[in-house]
């Protein structure tokens, strides 16, 4: 009795071990998986100052160059663009130093145009080339207009460039002229006569004969 009692006790604490380990091993199989990380990418976005265009690109109207020991000063002629009458034109001179030697400061810059004076927007005056003279010139008239911008160096000479521009009515972009219909005129076919020639009609010689005398007559006896 008791080693029959002890083997079915044994039997369940087997089976008991068995039922522990199997459940134990469902368990240890079933692994968390934790969710990816999701990459998001963040919109740029544009600052005020990155959104906005500069108005100087870099580009000029004209160049005066101040000389050196061994060139003379010039000037090239500072084309303003195409305006509108009443609206301003600006240019863009570019003051050019000599590569040799140390330029020294500008003194002063003045422009006229039709004898009105120029705005300066920009000066030179009192700092060292290179640098750029800005100008604005607001047309009245309608038409193309000359002038000169003159900058005074510190030893008092002075180096002048032309001035050209033209302002215009209406759109200052539309270099095209109207296109002007002409009208079709249709010219009758007229025909030419030919030369027309006529060709002489020659008379056909007419033959006339003697009458032949009837058969019961004599003959009528000629005479010599």
């Amino acid at each position: 009795m008791t080693s029959a009692r002890a083997r079915r006790l044994a039997a369940a604490a087997v089976l008991a071990a068995l039922v522990a380990t199997a459940g134990c091993g469902d368990g240890g199989s079933d692994e968390e998986t934790s969710p990816e990380p999701v990459e998001t990418t963040s919109a740029e976005t544009t600052t005020p100052e990155e959104s906005e265009t500069t108005e100087d690109d870099g580009e000029t109207n004209g160049e005066i160059f101040l000389g050196s020991d061994s060139e003379e000063p010039s000037a090239s002629a500072i084309e303003l663009p195409r305006t509108k009458v009443g609206e301003p034109a600006r240019g863009v001179v570019e003051i050019k130093a000599p590569d040799d030697g140390t330029p020294e400061p500008l003194r002063d810059e003045q422009g006229t145009i039709g004898g009105e004076d120029v705005e300066i927007v920009q000066s030179c005056a009192g700092e060292v080339p290179p640098c750029n003279v800005v100008f604005e010139f607001t047309p009245t008239v309608a038409g193309p207009y000359t002038g000169e911008l003159t900058v005074t160096l510190a030893d008092g000479a002075t180096v002048t460039a032309a001035i050209h521009g033209e302002a215009v009515e209406g759109d200052p972009t539309d270099t095209e002229t109207p296109d002007t219909e002409t009208p079709d005129t249709e010219t009758p076919d007229t025909e030419i006569p030919g030369p027309t020639t006529s060709e002489p009609v020659t008379p056909e010689p007419v033959t006339t004969e003697p009458p032949t005398p009837p058969e019961d007559e004599p003959p009528t006896p000629q005479t010599t």
